[in-house]
């Protein structure tokens, strides 16, 4: 099976790298540069505006990182990645087990042409093992607190660090962020969101809210037997029965 065209995207934060893997990359007849990004942001952007196939993806960049990027990232629009790095061997360890592969800072075009051989692999042929690997790493990097998460907020991107989320409700494939600094939507599921959460610091507290603990004001009990919790903001939440237990540990409190 034939692997298709190259529709590379490269995402660097510096220039003297982006401009060697361009000329690298324009002695390969199947490959083309989409576009350059220059930190975590702006590459978010770039993959779900340009749909590159194959991304050149740095480790270190400003705004977000190379672990942050992926996984700003939805899998049904994430590109094939090539790591890039230049010291970090926790990575590097973890790209292994990725089975994409990483480019270690410098490199020679050998090198280089056997990482584009890799990535023309898992487009004809593995792509779902690719993705497999690539949720391997992000869930090692996901231990990495507080998580960031990108959200689109005033028609631009931005990070919301999950040190300033005080609760968030389900909106079915999307849930809302409630911060101090007001609401944000993300593309995540309730379920998704909380895995990449401090699982010391979030509960679930219905099918469709998870709440900080520490916000947690005060807790009103209902006839029948629910609860009710009112948050530092004064939001208020139901908080259901299946659910009542793991906030009531989390809290210190006997049932």
């Amino acid at each position: 099976m034939t692997s298709p065209e190259l529709r590379v995207l490269i995402a660097d934060d510096e220039p003297l790298v982006r401009r060697g893997l361009r000329e690298f990359l324009a002695l390969e007849p199947d490959a083309s540069v989409v576009g350059e990004a220059g930190d975590g942001l702006e590459t978010v952007r770039l993959v779900e505006e340009l749909t590159p196939n194959l991304l050149l993806l740095d480790v270190q960049m400003p705004e977000l990182d190379g672990f942050e990027v992926l996984a700003a990232l939805p899998p049904a629009e994430r590109p094939v990645v090539v790591f890039v790095t230049a010291h970090d061997t926790y990575a590097l360890r973890a790209f292994e087990v990725a089975a994409v592969d990483y480019l270690l800072k410098p490199f020679d075009r050998e090198r280089f042409a056997r990482s584009l051989d890799r990535a023309r692999h898992w487009l004809s042929m593995q792509r779902g093992e690719s993705d497999a690997g690539l949720q391997r790493l992000l869930s090692a990097a996901s231990e990495r607190q507080p998580a960031r998460f990108v959200v689109k907020h005033a028609g631009r991107l931005r990070v919301v660090s999950s040190a300033d989320l005080e609760w968030a409700e389900s909106r079915g494939n999307y849930v809302l962020l409630h911060t101090h600094e007001g609401e944000h939507l993300l593309r995540l599921t309730l379920a998704e969101l909380q895995a990449r959460l401090d699982a010391g610091e979030f509960a679930r507290v219905h099918r469709s809210a998870l709440v900080r603990v520490a916000r947690v004001h005060e807790l009103q009990r209902l006839p029948g037997g629910d609860y009710r919790l009112r948050l530092d903001s004064g939001a208020t939440i139901k908080v259901s029965r299946t659910h009542w237990p793991a906030l009531a540990k989390a809290l210190g409190r006997d049932r």
